[in-house]
């Protein structure tokens, strides 16, 4: 697939998790989007014997995840790292902050013509380094990034969910995408023949 776009970024915190389910809260809008990315990480072994490779095996830890938006709301900034806004509209960092699971969804425009949308379930944000530099004779633009893990989902394991538009005769799930967070169909089992 090749990307030429992204739009479109919303959020829903989790309000409740355990090993039957997984509840989010209201979708919002994140702001606007720079960038989102998605670096997995695969860790392998290999078990040597005889003076050679006789096995390899892998394992997925956490994605990292990297957000960057023109700005962020204030509002948006205490959801997604755990911060209060007092009744002022400022933003109050403390000891105590704690960011809360979020899962975060989008939309990317692809080559082929169409979006990409997609949800990732389970991200945990930490605060990043801030930058304010004087102005130079060339404007340069400081905006927030936030980096954060992605990990499976404790109820059903799953991590993210995409979809290209060019793949779906029915388009009227895109037009709820941002309506609650879209969860993939159930495949249904396949029956066993009976010998």
């Amino acid at each position: 697939m090749a990307i030429i776009g992204l739009k479109d970024l919303h959020y829903a915190i989790i309000e409740e998790e355990d090993e039957n389910k997984t509840v989010y809260g209201e979708v919002k809008r994140l702001g606007p989007a720079r960038a989102f990315n998605i670096a997995p990480t695969i860790n392998t072994a290999d078990l040597r014997a005889d003076d050679a490779p006789l096995f390899s095996d892998t394992a997925k830890g956490p994605a990292t995840i990297t957000l960057n938006t023109a700005y962020l709301e204030s509002e948006v900034e205490a959801d997604l790292l755990g911060k209060t806004v007092d009744e002022r509209g400022g933003i109050v960092d403390s000891g105590t902050d704690d960011a809360p699971y979020v899962a975060v969804g989008g939309r990317a425009e692809d080559a082929r013509g169409g979006y990409q949308w997609f949800w990732v379930y389970r991200i945990k944000f930490a605060p990043s380094e801030e930058n304010k530099e004087t102005k130079e004779d060339t404007p340069a633009y400081q905006t927030p990034s936030l980096t954060g893990q992605a990990l499976p989902r404790i109820n059903d394991q799953l991590e993210r969910y995409k979809l290209w538009d060019g793949d779906v005769e029915d388009k009227t799930i895109f037009d709820e995408w941002f309506d609650e967070v879209v969860e993939p169909e159930e495949t249904p089992e396949q029956e066993t023949p009976e010998p």
